[in-house]
């Protein structure tokens, strides 16, 4: 009970540290603008937000323009320039300091105290439109366009009202001169920046959906990136975010009471997520087992990043929902989630970008505690330096994922649950009295099997009764499979409502064959993404071998035979035909991906199918979200909807309050145990459904 409660009292506190709001946010930012923060500096981008003794400071040929959460104060802030912001909101005060530089401010009448200070004066407004520029020489210049504003020496106290159309001069002490504005001291980059209009601050874009096993998003606004897929990092926002649920969880027929915490801490480019999860029994108490290992803590971590594929230094460790390498034709949105929580593994992305032809490298672990499957790609672009029409965007790359160990792909349960027949006398270990058949027997497995105690004794004075059994154990060799690719990227058409882009990619499994894929062209229109793209594969390949399920297909358990994915690929036969996909955002309200694929062979079809479909809106009153994605690889016709190859997900969210969420998920996936090319209901459907509440603070 005292563990219960050291839980609600943990949930209190990060409930009240979660509830700091914002004060002010970036509106329009250029150039180097940088945030000094706790000691720390970050580089300031649009729609960033501000808290209480932030420090905003624009470098040479920079600014930022920032608005207070109450909408009613702008501040321009100049080139060369730093400004410390700090709201009292009980009190109605904002108190800011211009430790150096030049600012316009903006701020309507009725709105509090409005404060501006210099190294030696304090400017106090209440309503009004002025520039301040505090020079290099220690004097402030004070211009008054709209209203009136207070002038104030910190050194002797003395005052004087600045008017609208004057202008005021001091030293911070002794007489402040005050005089109509001369227009020849205000520059017309000056008047210009005061004037520039602001862009306003786009609505929120919708939360960007895991893709489709198929999809080959080249970026078509970025010239010459290769769409090398997304690692999932957070959006920016607060510095501190608070998510979680509370709902029941039943594992290994025991219900439990869970509760989740999801906090997720933001510094600049550096990002920390948490997953901590409580399961509580019918008598109060914590799992023991989720917490008596150091691996258990580890897996607390959700994700750690410090920026973004792009930046001069990136990584992510923890979660990796949808990860993909090049055009996707080795690796494609695999998932190293798939089983998440219930198993959970901490991948690791690293990489960055040198100034060399705009060369970007990076590294990928699944999982750090085993690191089977790595993954590595380079990418450049070799003519940049050039005025090539068109080529001059050509980007190349080339990428490498093995699995270094097929068979890490069963579970610890699976390989206990295979039969081991150690003295090969046609009777498993586990219905064996003597199952290593040395003439001896262990007294657990004597009084098993309901020996009487009269024999019992007989044996052990004959000698017979062995403290253990000599058993073989599962001897399960490595088995690795490694795939290469190379490929390019060739913007061809980039405008502001329609791109056009070019790229191909050949890929080849090791000790296996190869596939390419050419031509390949995506295009944006309108509200309209499309990929077009003509494939070509050998006998023994399989395209996006690495993808959403691989780690439920790199190795499974029939009977009692082991299977791996590799032994797939024998059954795969030359073939070619096109792929296609079509994904569109419908009013910013419906989100839909359809893809189809069409591979001709010399007797058969292999067609695959993928669909999507999100609600990204309330258009049905208080559903938060609502989303379902289906997906069949390989079959001949479309017969049956549950296939070894198919794979069913939903989620449903309903909102019970501004930051609480009743959700529902529910998934699907398909393993044929009998091997019999069928999938039965109840023991070859694997099932999960949650039900509970996430709130968000």
């Amino acid at each position: 009970m005292k563990k219960v409660l050291l839980i609600l009292c943990l949930l209190t506190i990060i409930s009240l540290l979660s509830a700091v709001d914002p004060i002010a946010t970036a509106l329009q930012v250029k150039g180097d603008v940088q945030l000094n923060r706790n000691k720390l500096a970050y580089d300031v981008i649009k729609g960033d937000d501000f808290f209480n003794n932030d420090e905003i400071e624009t470098k040479l040929d920079s600014y930022a323009a920032i608005e207070f959460s109450d909408q009613n104060s702008l501040v321009k802030l100049f080139p060369n320039s730093l400004l410390r912001i700090k709201i009292d909101k009980e009190k109605k005060e904002k108190t800011n300091l211009l430790q150096f530089g030049k600012l316009w401010a903006k701020v309507e009448k009725k709105t509090g105290k409005f404060e501006i200070e210099t190294p030696n004066t304090v400017i106090t407004v209440k309503g009004t439109n002025f520039l301040l520029d505090f020079k290099d020489d220690g004097n402030t210049q004070l211009f008054t366009f709209e209203g009136e504003v207070e002038l104030m020496n910190k050194s002797d106290g003395e005052t004087a009202i600045v008017e609208s159309g004057e202008m005021a001069e001091t030293s911070g002490s002794g007489e402040i001169e005050v005089a109509a504005i001369d227009p020849d001291l205000i520059p017309s980059d000056v008047n210009d920046f005061i004037n520039e209009k602001i862009e306003p601050q786009p609505e929120p874009e919708p939360e960007p959906q895991p893709q489709p096993q198929p999809e080959p998003q080249p970026q078509p606004s970025a010239p010459g990136q290769t769409p090398s897929g997304s690692s999932s990092t957070p959006k920016r926002d607060r510095p501190f975010n608070m998510g979680g649920s509370v709902g029941s969880v039943n594992i290994r027929d025991d219900q439990y009471t869970q509760i989740r915490l999801l906090p997720e801490v933001t510094f600049g480019k550096i990002g920390i997520g948490l997953d901590i999860e409580f399961l509580i029994d019918q008598n109060g108490q914590i799992r023991e087992e989720d917490w008596d290992d150091w691996q258990d803590y580890l897996n607390k971590i959700y994700y750690i990043r410090y920026g973004q594929r792009g930046d001069r230094i990136f990584g992510r460790i923890g979660g990796f929902p949808s990860y993909t390498l090049g055009h996707g034709l080795i690796m494609k949105n695999y998932s190293n989630m798939l089983q998440y929580p219930e198993v959970r593994q901490i991948g690791l992305q690293l990489g960055g970008t040198l100034p060399v032809m705009d060369t970007q490298l990076e590294i990928f672990s699944s999982n750090i505690t085993e690191n089977e499957i790595l993954a590595a790609r380079g990418s450049l672009l070799p003519l940049s330096n050039t005025d090539i029409f068109l080529l001059k965007n050509l980007r190349l790359g080339g990428s490498i994922v093995t699995d270094r160990d097929q068979y890490g792909g069963l579970s610890d349960e699976a390989i206990a649950s295979i039969p081991i027949d150690t003295d090969e006398d046609g009777i498993f270990d586990a219905d064996d009295i003597d199952p290593d058949g040395n003439g001896k027997y262990t007294m657990e497995n004597l009084i098993e099997y309901g020996v009487d105690e009269d024999l019992i004794s007989y044996l052990e004075d004959e000698g017979l009764i062995a403290e253990t059994e000599d058993l073989d154990e599962l001897d399960l060799d490595e088995k690795s499979i490694t795939a290469v690719g190379v490929d390019y990227t060739l913007p061809l058409i980039q405008k502001k409502l329609f791109t056009l882009g070019h790229y191909a990619e050949l890929a080849h499994i090791l000790e296996h064959k190869s596939g390419l894929v050419f031509p390949g062209f995506y295009s944006k229109f309108l509200i309209f993404n499309m990929n077009l793209e003509y494939r070509i594969f050998q006998d023994d390949f399989a395209p996006a071998y690495f993808n959403n399920i691989y780690d439920q297909q790199r190795a499974t358990l029939s009977g009692d035979s082991i299977s791996i994915k590799e032994d797939i690929l024998a059954e795969r036969v030359k073939s070619n035909g096109w792929f296609g996909s079509l994904t569109t955002n419908l009013f910013n309200t419906l989100y839909v991906t359809v893809a189809y694929e069409d591979m001709y062979a010399d007797t058969t079809h292999y067609k695959s199918i993928w669909g999507e479909a999100n609600i990204q809106q309330r258009i049905i009153p208080k559903l938060n979200r609502a989303s379902i994605k289906y997906s069949q690889t390989d079959f001949d016709k479309l017969e049956h909807f549950k296939t070894p190859n198919a794979y069913i997900q939903g989620e449903v969210g309903y909102a019970l309050g501004t930051n609480t969420e009743l959700v529902a998920k529910y998934q699907q996936r398909y393993i044929d145990y009998d091997d019999d090319g069928k999938i039965n209901d109840d023991e070859e459907t694997i099932t999960t459904m949650s039900f509970g509440v996430e709130f968000r603070f």
